[in-house]
């Protein structure tokens, strides 16, 4: 295949990365640029990476864990050698494999960051984000055997030109790599099918906890309905920096005391959604216990360990207990449609950090897991 450039430029031999060398061990350092061209597939592009999000995700593939695979498949799935993590980024296209692609070079663009297979029984009956044969940008799934395994903490990024949306100039950079945190809230929401006049509990007002809050209002659901607890002093602040209400501070505080703090808010009613970002033995059962009848506890932190604390009767009058892997495509246009149109207030969220300063800060932040000052990071060069 023929590699189109922009402006006929040569791509450079080697980039920036910062490469998951083995768990617990990243490296910045120079590795070759992404050769599009042996993948084989026309409908890959290459991207100038231009910002990159920090998931919460990638402190877990950082530990050894898997948690696309435990997401999807149910199962652990060992990480291979020199992963360069990065899947929440934006860039500019810079090249391309087909004449038919060439309209996009230079334009800004957010991809998808993964790409289905098409023909599996998850693809053929709608549940394509589930889909074990997903090639994945920034974690090893699907790409085989490789030296390195494609990722956005790189100067370049290789994407799917299908999965790519221009992003209109009143729209930044950091906000639009955001897509893919906002696009997961979205898809969790839809999963508890909840009532917009009903009250919802949050568990964990990180950026996913957030942005459940954000799609719930998005969807209709009333300011006074939306609960999110958490204990950190950052996710309390942004919270009611983009809006929120009713944000409980769990800090030393027992499930008796947080399930009076949460009914105060819903005048002594049970809530008809909980969504669980934490996925602890003690957010479960808070959650359960706060449960309405027909309501659905959404599990977001599928963890590989047994609950100690649960009996089948807390699932008694029709009360759902699910998880929520990915997102859908039609929940990432929805999402898109909303940011696009202002929907979202993401303004607070950001802190920024340099493609060097990444092993470091996953260190430190591994040391002290208590000690946390930003929000939500973007890699921004």
């Amino acid at each position: 295949m023929t590699l189109i450039t922009v402006e006929g430029t040569a791509l450079p031999e080697q980039m920036y990365a910062v490469v998951l060398r083995k768990p617990f061990h990243l490296e910045y350092t120079k590795i070759p640029v992404w050769p599009i061209e042996s993948y084989e597939d026309p409908k890959i592009v290459l991207l100038k990476v231009n910002v990159c999000g920090v998931c919460g995700s990638d402190f877990r593939y950082y530990q050894g864990e898997n948690p696309w695979a435990q997401h999807t498949t149910g199962k652990h799935i060992a990480n291979p050698p020199n992963i360069v993590l990065g899947h929440e980024y934006v860039g500019t296209v810079y090249a391309v494999l087909a004449e038919d692609n060439r309209e996009w070079l230079g334009k800004r663009v957010v991809p998808i960051c993964s790409q289905i297979c098409g023909r599996c029984q998850m693809c053929q009956t709608n549940r394509a984000h589930l889909c074990e044969n997903t090639i994945h940008i920034g974690h090893g799934q699907g790409w085989g055997t490789r030296a390195y395994y494609p990722g956005a903490y790189a100067e370049y990024a290789p994407a799917w030109i299908q999965g790519c949306y221009e992003i209109p100039s009143h729209v930044s950079s950091e906000e639009a790599a955001m897509m893919d945190v906002l696009a997961v809230s979205t898809h969790a929401f839809d999963r508890a099918d909840h009532k917009v006049d009903l009250p919802l509990l949050i568990l964990g007002a990180g950026a996913i906890g957030n942005g459940i809050g954000q799609a719930a209002r998005n969807q209709g659901v009333a300011e006074e309905n939306i609960i999110l607890i958490d204990n950190s002093p950052i996710s309390i602040q942004v919270a009611s920096e983009t809006g929120f209400q009713n944000m409980i501070d769990s800090s030393d505080k027992d499930r008796g005391a947080l399930t009076q703090l949460v009914r105060a808010v819903t005048n002594n009613r049970n809530v008809f959604s909980v969504f669980d970002t934490i996925g602890t033995d003690f957010s479960f059962t808070l959650g359960m216990n706060l449960l309405d009848k027909g309501g659905t506890f959404v599990n977001l932190a599928v963890h590989d360990q047994n609950l100690i604390d649960f009996n089948q009767m807390q699932l008694s009058s029709e009360r759902n207990l699910t998880t929520s892997s990915n997102f859908s495509l039609s929940a990432y246009n929805r999402t898109w449609n909303w940011l696009c149109r202002g929907r979202y207030n993401l303004t607070p969220w950001f802190s920024k950090i340099s493609l060097a300063e990444v092993p470091k800060f996953f260190t430190e932040k591994i040391k002290n897991k208590k000690q946390r000052e930003y929000f939500k990071l973007v890699i921004t060069g």
